[in-house]
């Protein structure tokens, strides 16, 4: 199981300075989660923004994996949430970090 300390661990700097990403894919599908300024909905601390992308059509799909939101993102997630969601994402060690 994916924990919300290894996601805040894997993390790296965004293309926006001082934002936060964490970037797990495997095959089929890819998950951005970011945070930590201004312009990414979330702290990365508290809240984060979750993204899943279908990797052969790059479409948005996250909505798949979170009934509660009706957007291509999950905004202002809190950590439970975000760790729900990677986890149905990715229900098996399949999936690598970039």
């Amino acid at each position: 199981m994916i924990t919300i300390e290894q996601i805040k661990q894997w993390a790296k700097p965004h293309g926006l300075s001082g934002g936060l990403r964490t970037h797990l894919m495997n095959e089929q599908l890819e998950v951005s989660i970011v945070g930590g300024r201004q312009g990414l909905y979330g702290d990365f601390v508290e809240d984060f923004e979750l993204a899943v992308m279908d990797r052969k059509s790059g479409s948005f799909v996250t909505r798949f994996f979170c009934d509660e939101i009706s957007d291509d993102v999950l905004a202002y997630a809190n950590s439970s949430l975000i760790v729900e969601v990677v986890n149905k994402v990715f229900p098996k060690k399949d999936f690598q970090v970039s």
